[in-house]
C-alpha cells in the first residue's frame, strides 16, 4: 500500500501508407501488421494507424514528484491521469538536478507532500535518491525523442495511484 506513480509514453504509430519503407518496401509494414495481428482488429483501410502506450518510467512514494506533477493539474490528486509534455519532463529533471547541486533550495523548488502513505516529508537520502531516480528515468523516457518532436508524435501521461 502507498504511493505508486507511473509515467506513461504514447506514440503514434503510422500504417503503411505513411511509414518509411526499407529497401524490400516491406519491413515496416510486417511491424505494423504484426502488431494490428497481436490486437486482433482491424484498422481503418484507408488510414491505418495507432498509438502506443509504454510505462516508461515508475516511483514509488516519491512524493515531492508527485507534487510537482499533480500541481501541473492546478494541484489536483485523485489519481487522474495528468498529460505531461515533453517540455514540462525536461523542466522537472533540470528542478531535480537543481535540487542535488543545492540540497538548500530543495523545499522551494520540489517540496514533499503528506499524505495517505506517501513516505517520509523529509529532505534526505531517500528524498535525495528519488531527485537521482527521477532523472535516471526522464532520461531515458526522452533519449530518443528528437528535440523538434511534434507533440502528436509523443506525449506522456502521468498517474498515480494510492
Amino acid at each position: 500500500m502507498g504511493l505508486d506513480m507511473y509515467l506513461y509514453r504514447h506514440q503514434y504509430v503510422g500504417g503503411y501508407e505513411y511509414l518509411r519503407k526499407d529497401e524490400n518496401n516491406q519491413a515496416e509494414v510486417k511491424l505494423f501488421d504484426g502488431m494490428v495481428n497481436l490486437l486482433g482488429i482491424t484498422p481503418a483501410a484507408h488510414s491505418p494507424h495507432m498509438t502506443a502506450e509504454v510505462c516508461v518510467a515508475y516511483w514509488r512514494k516519491a512524493n515531492a514528484i508527485h507534487k510537482w506533477f499533480c500541481d501541473l493539474d492546478g494541484g489536483k490528486d485523485e489519481c487522474q491521469k495528468i498529460p505531461v509534455s515533453v517540455e514540462q519532463l525536461r523542466e522537472l529533471r533540470n528542478l531535480c538536478d537543481s535540487v542535488l547541486l543545492q540540497p538548500a533550495i530543495a523545499q522551494d523548488v520540489l517540496p514533499p507532500q503528506s499524505g495517505f502513505f506517501f513516505g517520509s516529508n523529509e529532505i534526505d537520502d531517500w528524498y535525495m535518491d528519488d531527485m537521482k531516480h527521477t532523472i535516471t528515468q526522464i532520461d531515458n523516457a526522452l533519449k530518443d525523442i528528437p528535440l523538434d518532436a511534434s507533440p502528436w508524435d509523443y506525449s506522456f501521461i502521468y498517474q498515480a495511484s494510492w
